[in-house]
C-alpha cells in the first residue's frame, strides 16, 4: 500500500510508526474524502436553497447519467489503467505507461465521437418526440449528459491512472473536489448578482467543472509519469495484455449501474422532489460506498502487485485490512447521522420524517455493504473479472424484476427496501467469490 508524502515523525514509537505504516495512507485519503464529502454536503445545501429538491434533483440525475454512460464510453480502460499503470510505474517503466494511456484514450475517444454522432442522428430525428416525451426540462438534461459523458470518461481514465502511478491523495482530491468547487462558484456568483439558478445553468456549470477536473488530472498524471521513467529500462512488448479487457468493462458498466440505480429506475415512480429527499438521505449514508472507492485508490495497486507476484497471503491480508478500515469508518458516522436526523432535515430543508424513513432503511444494506470489505476490486485486480461480474449481474437481475412489481404497489420507499435488500445481496455475493477464490489460489500455491 502507497501514498505520497505520508511520513510519520521521528519522535513516534516503533508501534505508532507501525500503525501509521498500516493505517496512514489510508487515514489521509479518508481525510481527504471526508473534505470532499462536507463539500459536496455543502453543494447541496446552497443548491436547495437557491433552486429547492427540484434542482438537487437535476444536479444528482445529471450525475447518475453521465456517470453510467461515461463507463460505456471507458469500455473498461480505467480500471485496466490502473492496473498497468501499477505495475509499470513500479519497475520504473512510465513512458511504457504513456504509451498505454495514449491507446487507451484514443479507444475512449473513438467510441465518445461514435456516441455523439449516433446521439446527434437521434436528435436530429426525433427531437420533437423527444421534447414530448421528456419535457423541456429533461431535454436539456439529455444534451449535457450527452455533453458530459466523454468528459466523465477520460476523468476517470486519468484519476485510475494516477492512482496506479502512487499518488492516490492527489488523485481522490482533484477528482472530487474541483467539481463541487466550481459549481460553489457558479452558485455564489448568482446569489451575489441577485441571478436565480435554474436547471440549465446547473447543468452547463456541471459540464464545465468536469472539463476544467480533466485538465488538472492529467497534467499532474504526466508529470507523474515523467518522473517514475528510468532511461536504463528497456521495453519490448509496450502494450499491456487487453485480454480481460471486455469483462473489465462490463464490470464497470454494471458497478455504476448497481451504484445509481435507484436514480435510473426513480423518475419511472417519483417526483423530482421526492428524488431530491431520496438522493440526501443516500448521499448521508452512501460514505461506506464511497469510502470503499476511496479505498480502491491504495488498495487496487496493491491488489494488482500481489496478484502479480503470485502472493495469496498478501492478498488474504490486504482484503481483511478493507474491511478493517471500512467498517471503523463506517459505524461511527452512521450513528452520528442517525442521531443528527432533525438537524440533518432543517439544514437540508426537507422533511425530518421522511428523511428518517430513508435512513434506517439504507442504514442495513450499507452495514453488510462496509463488513466485506474490497472483494470486488480484489477479484478485477488478480484477472478474474468475470466472477465479479455474475454477482453484479444476479443483483441487477433481482432489481430490475422486483422494480415494476414494488414500484406501483410500494412507491419510493419501497424502493428504498428493495434497493438495500439488493446491495446486501451484491455484498454477500462478491464476499464469497472472493473467499473461494483465495482458498483455491492459496491451495494451488
Amino acid at each position: 500500500m502507497s501514498a505520497e508524502v505520508i511520513t510519520p515523525s521521528a519522535a513516534l514509537t516503533p508501534k505508532m510508526v507501525a500503525l501509521w505504516t498500516r493505517f496512514g495512507g489510508s487515514l489521509m485519503l479518508a481525510v481527504s474524502r471526508c473534505f470532499a464529502v462536507g463539500i459536496q454536503f455543502l453543494l447541496q445545501i446552497v443548491v436547495g436553497a437557491l433552486a429547492g429538491p427540484a434542482g438537487i434533483g437535476v444536479l444528482q440525475l445529471f450525475a447518475s447519467w453521465s456517470c453510467t454512460l461515461g463507463e460505456v464510453v471507458a469500455r473498461g480502460l480505467p480500471v485496466w489503467s490502473m492496473r498497468v499503470v501499477a505495475i509499470e510505474t513500479a519497475e520504473g517503466r512510465g513512458d511504457v505507461a504513456k504509451f498505454n494511456l495514449r491507446w487507451a484514450a484514443n479507444r475512449l475517444l473513438r467510441g465518445s465521437i461514435m456516441l455523439g454522432a449516433l446521439a446527434a442522428l437521434v436528435g436530429a430525428v426525433f427531437w420533437g418526440h423527444l421534447q414530448t416525451l421528456l419535457g423541456g426540462d429533461y431535454g436539456g438534461l439529455l444534451i449535457a449528459v450527452i455533453l458530459g459523458t466523454p468528459l466523465f470518461a477520460l476523468v476517470r481514465l486519468g484519476a485510475e491512472a494516477l492512482k496506479g502511478a502512487g499518488v492516490p491523495l492527489q488523485a481522490v482530491t482533484l477528482e472530487n473536489v474541483v467539481i463541487p468547487c466550481v459549481l460553489l462558484l457558479v452558485c455564489g456568483f448568482c446569489w451575489f448578482y441577485e441571478r436565480p439558478l435554474d436547471g440549465p445553468l446547473i447543468l452547463v456549470a456541471s459540464c464545465v467543472a468536469l472539463a476544467v477536473t480533466l485538465l488538472l488530472i492529467w497534467k499532474r498524471l504526466l508529470n507523474k509519469l515523467s518522473e517514475a521513467s528510468t532511461p536504463s529500462v528497456e521495453a519490448d512488448t509496450p502494450l499491456r495484455s487487453t485480454s480481460d479487457l471486455n469483462a473489465l468493462w462490463v464490470n464497470s458498466v454494471l458497478a455504476i449501474l448497481f451504484m445509481q440505480l435507484p436514480f435510473l429506475l426513480l423518475p419511472w415512480y417519483a417526483s423530482p422532489d421526492d428524488i431530491g429527499v431520496y438522493a440526501v438521505a443516500y448521499k448521508l449514508l452512501n460514505v461506506v460506498t464511497t469510502m470503499l472507492l476511496l479505498l480502491s485508490a491504495v488498495f487496487g495497486p496493491a491488489f494488482a502487485r500481489a496478484a502479480s507476484s503470485d502472493d495469496p497471503g498478501e492478498l488474504w491480508r490486504l482484503l481483511k485490512r478493507t474491511q478493517q478500515v471500512s467498517s471503523l469508518i463506517f459505524f461511527p458516522l452512521c450513528l452520528i447521522v442517525l442521531l443528527a436526523v432533525d438537524e440533518l432535515s432543517g439544514l437540508f430543508n426537507l422533511p425530518s420524517q421522511e428523511l428518517q424513513n430513508y435512513l434506517l432503511i439504507l442504514a442495513a444494506g450499507q452495514t453488510v455493504n462496509a463488513l466485506t470489505g474490497l472483494s470486488g476490486m480484489l477479484l478485477n485486480m488478480c484477472g478474474e473479472a468475470k466472477l465479479e461480474m455474475k454477482a453484479l449481474l444476479a443483483s441487477i437481475f433481482v432489481a430490475l424484476i422486483a422494480t415494476p412489481i414494488i414500484g406501483p404497489a410500494y412507491g419510493v420507499v419501497g424502493l428504498a427496501v428493495l434497493f438495500s435488500s439488493v446491495l446486501v445481496i451484491k455484498s454477500l455475493l462478491s464476499y464469497s467469490t472472493a473467499i473461494v477464490y483465495l482458498a483455491k489460489r492459496k491451495m494451488n500455491s
